[in-house]
């Protein structure tokens, strides 16, 4: 191992640690990593600027604004409403329905906006047909993604293998060139999913109204405790005024948020802040006559709220959401939505800081109170998802445009005619100009941690094939493999991806494998697609935790899971389509 080598592990271990910890974004940590690249001379300043103008990065891009202008004039909308009305009473019919037709549009569209658009309505067909939404989301969630694997555009991983197939001069991957391994994963999917996955899943979310006496999940909220308030007095006191609310109290902190005692004679005093765990229903009766807010500007917001009529609604953090990174306290949605939030429920609790400076995630779920245009107003979407309405169908009249314009830009990437980032490109234009879309809506719907964290982390896929680095560890690899077939070295590198991507994100444990499967494929004489295929479907195939991919982080909060539903479900999910797609690999590929 050389110098340069050690340097570039130490590297790729500090981008795992920051992965893991999430001490920053991985966009952040995706742009430190090239930053340090270019410093420590690993890849040259052009090399390590070289993602932002990669094809895959701004194929992606440009899909992803695509998808904006489908959604923007309620195309997709408008499809998944008349498809819904087909759907039975119990959860396999509904399944039934909807399965094939998220596995198709995931295919062609980004499948976490997919699911952002599914989310509120699989809620409100759950409570209207009396099915537990958790025994929809899931299914749903893993389809996208299976369906996702059927096309070059389907994922953004499928997008960088194939650029890091050209970069070790590997013909690219045609547009449906994988579309049988795919699809084949996807129908065992479908009927593992239909037949035993639904099954097995716990009804972990009641089909009721959210604001019944019942409840249904429980939020954690903060009390600022005012003069006069029926919260001053002992603990003991305190526990028994917030009975009738079934609410919990948890923490104490003084006006400086400083930790109390919570023994049953310690006092709360004006100005104390009482952390709260309840019902939406139980927290919507505690904010009767406004005593009860989480900061002292919330409290005055909710003053000038209450000059209108208002309700209580459930909001989930959605995909590149603004909100996401900004703490309880600091959020403006009064300006914003003429809205203020009221509580906080997440999959695991809040850190140890007071409930008002947790910075907010994506999939976490607000209660929010707000007056009724809060469901009308277009821009709330790209924000939140709101669980208990279901989006109106905006303005039609550009609905064949953009459906004639996304079409063509498939038809003309599928038929080789021009690169996707060109037809991309030109699909953004034409969207453009005949406004089904505004450029500027567009920039504000896109995900653009996903653009920064491919273009940061292609230049590490550089530095590895730089230094060498990739050839060393296929050398380790084959060493570990000698005398086993070509079969297994499919099967133990789809395992090893598989594992990686639930440390890293799919998409950097993509740029990270498919150096080292090239390197791996020529030292064995293989054709290289078979372990660039090894490893796009390995990095798109962990379902049996809800870090794996964005779309299954974004159905834990409101589908009620625990860790171990991914688990019991996911995993024997995941060994299905590992089987298919390996199986299929060898049969294509295998040595004569």
């Amino acid at each position: 191992m050389t110098f340069e080598m050690w340097l570039l592990c130490a590297i790729i271990a500090l981008a795992l640690v920051l992965f893991v910890t999430e001490k920053v974004g991985i966009d952040v940590t995706a742009i430190l990593i090239a930053f340090i690249l270019m410093v420590t001379g690993l890849v040259t300043v052009q090399d390590g600027l070289s993602g932002f103008s990669n094809q895959a990065a701004l194929a992606i891009l440009s899909l992803l604004i695509l998808n904006t202008g489908l959604e923007k004039t309620g195309v997709l909308l408008l499809v998944t409403k008349r498809l819904v009305a087909f759907t039975g009473k119990q959860p396999w019919s509904v399944l039934l329905v909807l399965l094939p037709f998220v596995a198709i549009l995931s295919a062609f569209t980004n499948n976490t906006a997919v699911i952002a658009l599914f989310l509120p309505m699989l809620v409100i067909l759950g409570n209207a047909k009396g099915i537990s939404p958790s025994k929809l989301l899931m299914p749903m969630a893993f389809i996208s993604i299976l369906g996702g694997l059927c096309t070059i555009i389907g994922t953004s991983t499928n997008l960088l293998v194939n650029s890091i197939a050209r970069q070790y001069h590997v013909e690219p991957f045609g547009f449906f060139e994988f579309a049988d391994i795919g699809l084949a994963m996807a129908g065992a999917g479908f009927l593992y999913l239909l037949l035993i996955g639904h099954r097995i899943l716990p009804a972990r979310r009641k089909p009721m109204d959210l604001i019944s006496k019942e409840g249904e999940g429980k939020y954690l909220t903060q009390l600022i405790v005012l003069s006069g308030s029926p919260y001053l007095g002992s603990v003991a006191d305190v526990r028994s005024a917030l009975k009738p609310f079934g609410a919990e109290l948890l923490g104490l902190r003084t006006a400086l948020s400083k930790p109390k005692e919570m023994n049953d004679g310690a006092m709360v005093e004006t100005g104390d802040r009482v952390l709260l765990r309840g019902s939406a229903s139980g927290i919507a009766q505690l904010k009767a006559g406004n005593k009860y807010a989480m900061t002292a500007r919330l409290s005055m917001e909710r003053n000038l709220l209450h000059k209108q009529e208002t309700h209580v609604v459930e909001a989930v953090v959605a995909p590149g959401s603004e909100l996401i990174g900004r703490k309880l306290r600091d959020l403006d949605l009064l300006a914003m939505y003429e809205a203020v939030p009221l509580a906080l429920r997440r999959s695991e609790p809040p850190g140890e800081e007071a409930l008002a400076d947790t910075e907010l995630r994506l999939g976490d779920v607000l209660l929010i109170e707000t007056n009724g245009n809060l469901a009308a107003d277009p821009e709330v979407g790209e924000d939140l998802i709101l669980l208990d309405t279901m989006p109106a169908v905006r303005s039609l009249r550009k609905r064949w445009t953009a459906v004639l314009i996304f079409a063509g830009v498939i038809v003309a990437a599928a038929t080789g005619l021009v690169p996707i980032v060109i037809s991309g490109l030109g699909g953004v234009m034409l969207m453009a100009v005949t406004k089904c879309i505004h450029l500027n809506d567009a920039y504000k719907r896109v995900e653009w941690k996903v653009y920064f964290l491919i273009a940061g982390l292609i230049p590490l896929g550089i530095a590895i094939q730089n230094t060498g680095l990739d050839v060393k560890i296929a050398t380790g690899f084959i060493s570990v493999t000698t005398g086993l077939s070509f079969a297994w070295v499919i099967g133990i590198l789809f395992a090893f991806t598989v594992l990686i991507t639930n440390v890293m994100a799919n998409n950097a444990t993509a740029l990270l494998m498919a150096p080292i499967a090239v390197s791996v494929a020529q030292q064995l004489g293989i054709d290289p697609k078979a372990l660039l295929l090894t490893v796009m479907f390995g990095a798109s195939s962990s379902f049996f935790t809800p870090v794996g991919y964005h779309t299954l982080t974004l159905i834990y909060t409101p589908g009620r899971y625990k860790f171990k539903d991914y688990f019991i479900v996911g995993l024997p999910l995941t060994l299905i389509v590992g089987t298919v797609a390996c199986y299929m690999i060898w049969l294509r590929y295998a040595p004569v």
